[in-house]
């Protein structure tokens, strides 16, 4: 059996998948029950200075399997929450609180998290710290200068520079956790065409799977420019999502919008499925796979000019769903066999996606 766990700044995790700052975590009983759940340890809901005040409703459904909230940290007072993370800690689970946002914030809270809690690490949120770099480092140096555990810096999708941001805040932190969650967005209810979130204007920000594709992007853009490890977070329902954020280079995952959806039997599920995909594939441990895509990338094949699908007939079933999904016209049934029409190829490669059965790829015309 493929080895789970992974050691991350210096903390021993049994498995890589954490929960990540959010509702799913805001008091100690529900970071005990994703402990319980199989969470190989946990990362609070985000405190600050002031309590949030966050108008209702807070967390609804959107596209493709995503979720929009207008959440912002939590609602309780900092001192309110000592005792929660103490829950955590007496427990003897691995437990990193999540803080925010300003300098100033870092100097208050960061010493008395330390005194008070001694977490294993320390994560703060970019979240509502502006979207240029300096500012969001000097958040990241006053942090450093306040304590001595181990940071985690959350970096927002929002953000238009973040491999200058990674480079230059790097000094300051020992690790980073990408992404927080996309926005503003809206959506609403198209029958009444009210909101369906209780902020401003109704709108939220984007979590689930929805947003893999970007957090995958800017995983791969952290892990490499700079060599602090990059805890994965953003859609992650499978274990094949995390194996995809492993192979971007990721160390580890969080998880927050599934566990939602799902409860906190999730972490354990994915932490499973990542053990069966690793045992399926030959390989022993993470770390075996971090990084994989990064390899490919560099050797991948690349056509001199417009490929052509080609189609290997000993394996095509004759399911039609390949022609079905060609817009150029450039597939049709020859019997039971799927044919191409190559000068109506235009090598998208999008009808490969429909087959099943790894009878087409893209060849030189």
């Amino acid at each position: 059996m493929a080895e789970l766990r992974v050691k991350v700044t210096g903390i021993e995790f049994r498995n890589p998948v954490l929960t990540a700052a959010g509702p799913n975590v805001r008091n100690g009983e529900m970071m005990l029950k994703a402990f319980e759940g199989g969470a190989g340890g946990v990362v609070a809901k985000t405190v600050s200075v002031r309590p949030a005040r966050d108008t209702r409703p807070t967390i609804r459904k959107t596209v493709c399997r995503g979720l929009v909230n207008c959440e912002t940290w939590s609602e309780l007072p900092f001192e309110a929450m000592l005792e929660e993370y103490r829950k955590v800690k007496d427990a003897g689970i691995p437990l990193i609180v999540s803080i925010g946002y300003t300098p100033k914030d870092m100097r208050q809270l960061g010493p008395i998290i330390e005194r008070e809690v001694e977490p294993d690490a320390i994560e703060f949120s970019t979240h509502y710290s502006g979207r240029s770099v300096e500012p969001l480092v000097e958040v990241a140096k006053a942090l450093r200068e306040s304590v001595n555990l181990p940071i985690w810096m959350k970096i927002s999708p929002n953000l238009p520079d973040i491999e200058e941001l990674a480079v230059k805040a790097s000094p300051f932190v020992d690790a980073f956790v990408a992404i927080n969650s996309y926005g503003p967005v809206l959506d609403f209810d198209v029958e009444t065409g009210e909101p369906i979130l209780g902020s401003e204007y109704g709108q939220g920000w984007l979590s689930g799977q929805a947003i893999l594709p970007i957090a995958l992007r800017i995983v791969h853009q952290v892990t490499s420019v700079q060599a602090k490890p990059v805890i994965g977070v953003g859609g992650i329902e499978r274990g094949k999502d995390a194996i995809k954020f492993f192979m971007v280079g990721a160390s580890a995952v969080q998880i927050c919008s599934a566990a939602i959806r799902y409860g906190h039997s999730i972490y354990g599920k994915v932490a499973k499925e990542i053990e069966k995909w690793l045992d399926e594939h030959g390989f022993s441990s993470v770390d075996e796979v971090r990084g994989l895509f990064k390899e490919k990338l560099k050797s991948r094949k690349k056509f001199d000019g417009i490929p052509v699908m080609h189609i290997e007939e000993s394996k095509c079933t004759g399911c039609k769903l390949c022609v079905r999904a060609c817009v150029h016209s450039a597939l049709y049934m020859d019997g039971d066999v799927a044919k191409v029409i190559p000068e109506n190829c235009i090598g998208c490669g999008y009808c490969q996606d429909m087959c099943n059965f790894g009878a087409m790829w893209l060849v030189e015309r």
